[in-house]
């Protein structure tokens, strides 16, 4: 599925943001999306899209820069997910 753009959602609470894959520097640890604020400790439901594929980790915020954006660090550990998001972000 070349072509398709990336796109990650982050779920917080009651608040679903959206943002680019151009703005989010994914890995298999973790994510680090760019202007978006959330406070430290806050747990996130994060979806990683591109085409029709998506991938869904739990995560936690590890630390929010007011000026730069967050970080995310992923507590799903399980083999399977990990595949699946390094064939999602490989494509």
């Amino acid at each position: 599925m070349p072509g398709f753009q990336l796109w990650v959602k982050l779920q917080a609470g009651r608040k679903c943001i959206t943002v680019p894959g151009g703005h989010v520097l994914v890995g298999v640890t973790g994510l680090f999306a760019r202007e978006v604020r959330l406070p430290v400790g806050m747990p996130v439901v994060v979806q990683i899209c591109r085409g029709q594929d998506e991938v869904s980790l739990h995560g936690t915020v590890s630390s929010s820069f007011a000026d730069l954006g967050v970080s995310v660090e992923f507590e799903e550990k399980s083999e399977l997910a990990l595949e699946k998001l390094a064939a999602l972000l490989a494509a």
